[in-house]
């Protein structure tokens, strides 16, 4: 059986999110809150998700309208944008940067998913119009730096019709096609304002449950980021001081958050009586969130690690917030984190500010 050629991206956006259960028990260990939490709402209907913060406080993700579509938006002056499509049903965005450039993917009229870039405001622009090899079957861009340059992928078939994913850069109105970094698969997740990128490959694309390595590109080289003792590890943000953050498979096969920093891959662990856990986002004091599972609860926790200690964020808001906080995604260098949550028996977004005491 071949293997799902968007598995990684299953991984990365949304597998946590749509695994969440909703008979949850809070845990035991709440004390004063650190941090007040904000529902960045809806567009009528259900369901939204964070994926991004920006140092001003702007957020990016996804929402859902009354008609049960997704689309993409941005979280301002207490107000959420919806950034439309590019002519299809759905939108989804997955950066912003300080600038105010959000980047994601969104149908087309035909359907398809194209990687867009776009600013407040502005209509979404199809990256893929500069470069037929981006008008296949799908592409999305992932990350933006605060140039305004920005990577994604796409796929590419071969005579097999077996979906590869090749990476590109998207600046001054081109598209530069960067290959695979030597894997016969690529992806990048994130770029820095250095124009340090961080993704993963795959040597075995077609094969189930085929080996991912997380690289650093930097300096023109391609830095192997190693593993935890297991066959795939995911890098998925980076900061400006070239810190990594992302998870990897243990010896045991589970998944473990992980850090990059001085050339070393270091275990982030787990949350008390966990066993796997997911590292996504990191700000320039080497902040890290993410979500773990825990003996205290039946499903993701969101967590943020600081100081070299790991805390699930449900036990620093208020125990009477309504809300379980299943994963986090992103940390601004103010402290502010975006994720996703259950509230009510939906799934929604939300921000955490520190709280004023």
């Amino acid at each position: 059986m071949k293997a799902n050629s968007s598995c990684w991206f299953v991984l990365m956006l949304a597998a946590l999110i749509f695994l969440v259960e909703l008979a949850v028990t809070r845990p035991a260990n709440a004390q004063v809150p650190l941090y007040t939490v904000t529902d960045l709402g809806t567009f009528g209907g259900a369901r939204s998700a964070a994926f991004s913060i920006n140092n001003s406080g702007q957020v990016a993700g996804f929402a859902e309208t009354t008609d049960g579509r997704s689309q993409a938006f941005v979280y301002t002056d207490r107000t959420l944008l919806n950034l439309g499509t590019l002519g299809g049903s759905d939108s989804y965005a997955y950066r912003i940067s300080d600038s105010g450039v959000v980047i994601g993917r969104a149908n087309n009229a035909g359907g398809k998913n194209r990687a867009f870039v776009s600013l407040l405001n502005n209509s979404l622009f199809d990256i893929s119009s500069l470069d037929s090899k981006l008008g296949g079957s799908f592409s999305a861009a992932l990350g933006v730096n605060g140039s305004g340059q920005v990577v994604g992928y796409f796929h590419t078939a071969n005579e097999h019709m077996a979906s590869r994913n090749r990476v590109f850069l998207y600046g001054d109105h081109r598209v530069t096609d960067l290959g695979t970094f030597g894997g016969a698969d690529g992806i990048v997740t994130a770029i820095n304002d250095s124009g340090q990128m961080v993704g993963s490959y795959g040597t075995e694309p077609e094969a189930d449950y085929a080996a991912r390595m997380a690289f650093l590109y930097s300096g023109g080289r391609v830095i192997n980021l190693g593993t935890l003792g297991g066959k795939v590890t995911i890098a998925a943000d980076l900061n400006n001081a070239g810190q990594v953050v992302g998870y990897s498979q243990t010896t045991r096969g589970e998944s473990h958050a992980f850090i990059y920093s001085a050339g070393a891959l270091t275990d982030l662990g787990v949350l008390p009586g966990g066993t796997q856990s997911f590292a996504y986002g990191i700000n320039r004091s080497a902040q890290v969130v993410g979500a773990s599972d825990s003996a205290a609860a039946s499903t993701l926790h969101a967590f943020l690690y600081s100081a070299g200690v790991m805390k699930d964020l449900n036990s620093l808001v208020p125990a009477n917030s309504g809300w379980v906080l299943t994963e986090a995604r992103a940390i601004n260098n103010s402290g502010q984190i975006v994720g996703n949550g259950i509230k009510d028996g939906q799934q929604r977004a939300f921000l955490l500010s520190r709280a004023v005491n």
